[in-house]
């Protein structure tokens, strides 16, 4: 039997073809695992991206890669990563549109693009190629999609290797990647989103540490009076307090307050703040006088537009009376036999405390009936809204203090208790703050 020569030929020929296929399909995969491994290894978006489209561009013997992102607000494809040798030329140029160009036009439609020559494709612009003095000819083109939703698209631009085109299976290779990227890029975001919630939570925590550490740890006990406070944060935490100052003379100076702001700001400011007081309430125990020292102190080192609204009263056990001064806040509420009613001191309400220096604060006397009692309260009573966006008010503050007798802490307890079954379906949004003290 005579051999065919060129049968034996083509056996080899086709033998060292499916050979050269298989490794460069063993290539192909391997570069896949070490994309993979990258993604798996950073959470750091920047450096993430860095790393898979350097190793992209090695991989694909490419010239130039690139990956662009959605912008969320605009809707236009922004470069995060384009490496060439003008790719910070590209990246400085423009941002597309959705649907403008080859990577709009797969960002829009969602199908992979393979092109020998980009300038064959009726979608492809040379602008840019003309700016940068580049020649754009093969490109690969694929979207980034996470759960159905684009969020972008990679490119590959011009092999450096013959026959300077790219095969199917290096789209295909070029799709799991961006599969891949995508969620790596998904992950990122969440784990930033993640890292941003912790540290809010943080500072929550602290804020609310800050805030507690300078609450009064007992009430006074003053005889034929009796006292009952509360302060409870919201998830927000604000700038609420109240404290109690034991002046000489058996007298007694009783303040609550509200710092503007939320937070950690919001509680430092209180901090220090209640630190001013516990030194001015001792050399200016007169409300107004003390009020308008304290203005001046926080209008020198006001920052941010931070303010404070506050009331003020010095309490004289002995006597039965109470001299007030009120920087802003809602009016202290007076309940005796007669009813619950507010004190009667908006002819000497002056501004919130930080904001105008020159202000003098003035003060009134008032006298306490026995069986009376004294509430103070911060804004997270009255502006407790329900489903309905109705606030709690003024009105049934009055009506729940009436409602009950005058013992602060059955008072304390039904206003608590009013303002969250008022508020049952939405939840409190700022802190309750209130302080009762009545006369037996």
């Amino acid at each position: 039997m005579i051999e065919d020569k060129n049968s034996h030929q083509n056996m080899i020929t086709a033998h060292t073809s499916d050979l050269s296929a298989c490794i460069s399909k063993v290539q192909r995969l391997s570069n896949c695992i070490e994309i993979a491994n990258l993604i798996n290894s950073e959470l750091a978006i920047g450096k993430l991206l860095a790393n898979v489209m350097e190793t992209t561009k090695n991989a694909f013997t490419a010239d130039a890669v690139s990956l662009l992102l959605l912008d969320e607000k605009t809707g236009d494809l922004t470069f995060q990563i384009a490496l060439s040798e003008v790719g910070d030329d590209i990246k400085e140029l423009y941002r597309l549109k959705k649907g403008q160009g080859i990577g709009g036009l797969v960002a829009q439609n969602g199908i992979p693009l393979n092109l020998e020559d980009a300038y064959d494709h009726p979608r492809f612009s040379q602008d840019y190629d003309k700016k940068t003095d580049y020649r754009t000819r093969a490109m690969l083109c694929v979207p980034l999609k996470i759960r159905g939703k684009i969020i972008g698209v990679i490119q590959v631009i011009n092999k450096l290797k013959k026959p300077f085109v790219f095969t199917n299976e290096e789209l295909e290779m070029l799709a799991t990647i961006a599969g891949s990227a995508a969620v790596a890029i998904d992950t990122a975001k969440m784990h930033k989103i993640i890292l941003k919630k912790e540290t809010l939570e943080r500072d929550l925590k602290l804020a609310r540490e800050v805030q507690e550490s300078f609450l009064p740890k007992t009430l006074p006990e003053i005889k034929n009076y009796t006292f009952s406070a509360l302060m409870q944060p919201a998830l927000e935490i604000g700038g609420d307090f109240y404290n109690f100052f034991k002046l000489p003379s058996n007298k007694l100076g009783i303040v609550l307050g509200d710092v503007s702001g939320k937070g950690i700001s919001a509680s430092l400011f209180m901090a220090r703040l209640s630190s001013d007081l516990q030194y001015y309430t001792l050399i200016y125990p007169e409300p107004g006088q003390m009020l308008t020292q304290i203005n001046t102190v926080l209008c020198q080192r006001a920052k941010r537009g931070m303010f404070v609204t506050l009331i003020y009263i010095l309490l004289d056990p002995e006597e039965n009376r109470f001299r007030i001064a009120n920087a802003g806040h809602m009016s202290a509420i007076y309940s005796d036999s007669d009813g619950a009613r507010s004190v009667n001191d908006n002819s000497i309400k002056g501004p919130p405390l930080g904001i105008l220096p020159e202000t003098v604060y003035e003060q009134k006397y008032f006298e306490l009936e026995k069986n009376s009692s004294i509430t103070l309260y911060t804004d997270g009573i009255i502006e407790a809204k329900n489903s309905s966006g109705e606030l709690f008010g003024l009105k049934k503050l009055l009506k729940t203090i009436e409602s009950q007798p005058n013992e602060p802490k059955k008072i304390v307890t039904q206003i608590t208790s009013s303002v969250d079954q008022f508020t049952s379906t939405e939840g409190r949004s700022d802190d309750v703050t209130l302080l009762t003290f009545s006369c037996d």
